[in-house]
């Protein structure tokens, strides 16, 4: 299997920016035999859907790299050790395995349950499995994000990653549009997430800050503001720009959206000296 198949990515020497979307992919032709249990709205329902799509525009000038495959298939966003034993059969060491509160809620690295529930598997996979998918989807997606970090540190000294998600409008309130994470301050210089804050507020969009989410595993592992990486964390409302019934866009909020990446991308390219 070829790396290429399973992301796409940019690198441009021009800019410090880097936007990740992990949650994105809906190629499920790979992996669609392993979820008889489930309809494609139940899979679909646990993607970031059409998120990747906001940063689709050759003329802006970043760095990025989103996934192909689905979050239900392998998600990005936890660390590698984040499985739960209970999904398997066969040989290996669970002693090793990080019993995190996700892992104990069904949505580890290897999901036990979508979005709605529902259990995505009726019978335990052989562990060969879970290595196979970590070796093919899971850690070269990671190396690439090493890469490109290092190939941005290189032409530029620091980074500035934007880790893009979206959310249903089930599990937050009326009042909550986006949802920007630091990890507390953690992750990324708080300047950078004020300047974030202002510059969606500036579009008419209602902000929180670090609630109800304080990052995910790529927020905590690659935020190391001492080095100069930055990361933050951008949770969107899917009510914003689809309609979630049926996974289509509204296509006018949508490029309301998407014009609104498009000036925080060009503010930050031209602030470089400043942030």
């Amino acid at each position: 299997m070829s790396t290429s198949s399973i992301f796409n990515f940019k690198k441009t020497k021009q800019s410090f920016l880097f936007l990740n979307s992990s949650h994105s992919g809906r190629n499920y032709s790979d992996c669609i035999k392993y979820f008889s249990n489930l309809s494609i709205s139940d899979m679909r329902k646990s993607e970031d859907t059409y998120i990747d799509l906001l940063f689709d525009n050759k003329m802006l000038n970043i760095n990025f790299l989103t996934a192909n495959f689905p979050r239900i298939f392998v998600d990005l966003n936890r660390s590698p050790l984040e499985l739960d034993s209970s999904m398997w059969s066969g040989k290996f060491n669970s002693s090793i395995f990080n019993k995190s509160q996700k892992v104990n809620s069904g949505i580890g690295v290897i999901p036990k349950v979508c979005f709605s529930g529902k259990k995505v598997y009726n019978n335990l996979l052989l562990f060969e499995e879970a290595r196979r998918r970590l070796l093919n989807y899971y850690f070269p997606y990671h190396r690439k994000i090493r890469m490109l970090i290092d190939y941005i540190k290189k032409n530029h000294k620091k980074v500035i990653i934007l880790d893009c998600h979206s959310m249903s409008s089930e599990i937050v309130s009326d009042s909550t549009d986006i949802v920007i994470s630091n990890n507390r301050n953690k992750s990324a210089n708080p300047t950078i997430t004020y300047i974030l804050q202002k510059l969606f507020e500036s579009h008419g969009y209602k902000v929180n800050i670090n609630n109800p989410f304080e990052g995910g595993f790529i927020t905590k592992f690659y935020g190391k503001p001492i080095n100069h990486v930055n990361v933050i964390q951008i949770e969107i409302n899917k009510k914003l720009y689809l309609h979630e019934e049926n996974f289509k866009v509204d296509l006018k909020n949508f490029n309301k959206l998407k014009n609104c990446f498009s000036d925080i991308i060009n503010y930050i390219n031209l602030s470089k000296t400043k942030i």
